[in-house]
């Protein structure tokens, strides 16, 4: 059955929240909103301008100033995204074993490109970081491997680690790090 124009924007809309995990999937709709939208249907590219905000409950929260999208040709599925102005992406996801709380990582630069040939998200931008509960990632560009989930930081500055990784580690069994048996000499 031939899809109408209207009815393929509405899927493609539905189905934006695949950029990001697979697991939205599940989701039937990945609402966008924005102070201003220009659809260009004949060229199938979508613009969204002004406090632009998309929100899949549970699962993905994406904010900026400015967000570009196109699906791939005659399908409903998202074939590149750019967010631009103060991006930040919220990605809920499952904890490392059953029954633990969710995990959210927040993921903050000026500019994030998907790219669904090779499903990878690049964030860039002078302030560009990745936080979530085991600490902050910090660098010039940060690349998140949806597929593997995996990030790559080509140009690293710096990963704060939460101190209590290390607390909980059992790396330090002495009090403080000063050497066994006193000062030196």
């Amino acid at each position: 059955m031939n899809e109408t124009k209207p009815m393929k924007i509405l899927n493609w809309v539905a189905g934006l929240g695949l950029a990001f995990s697979p697991l939205l999937a599940q989701e039937a709709r990945a609402p966008i909103e924005s102070d201003w939208a220009e659809m260009d249907l004949k060229a199938g590219v979508y613009h969204y301008s002004g406090n632009v905000r998309v929100d899949v409950p549970g699962l993905l929260k994406l904010t900026c100033g400015d967000l570009l999208a196109q699906p791939q040709k005659d399908t409903n599925r998202l074939d590149s995204l750019i967010a631009t102005t103060n991006v930040v992406i919220e990605i809920q996801r499952q904890g490392r074993n059953p029954g633990d709380a969710p995990i959210v990582m927040r993921a903050y630069g000026d500019r994030a490109v998907y790219t669904a040939t090779n499903e990878v998200v690049t964030l860039t931008g002078a302030d560009t970081r990745i936080v979530d509960p085991s600490g902050t990632i910090r660098g010039h560009e940060i690349v998140y491997d949806v597929v593997n989930n995996r990030v790559r930081i080509p140009r690293h500055k710096v990963t704060e680690l939460s101190a209590e990784l290390f607390k909980n580690s059992g790396l330090f069994r002495r009090p403080t790090n000063a050497p066994a048996g006193g000062s030196p000499k």
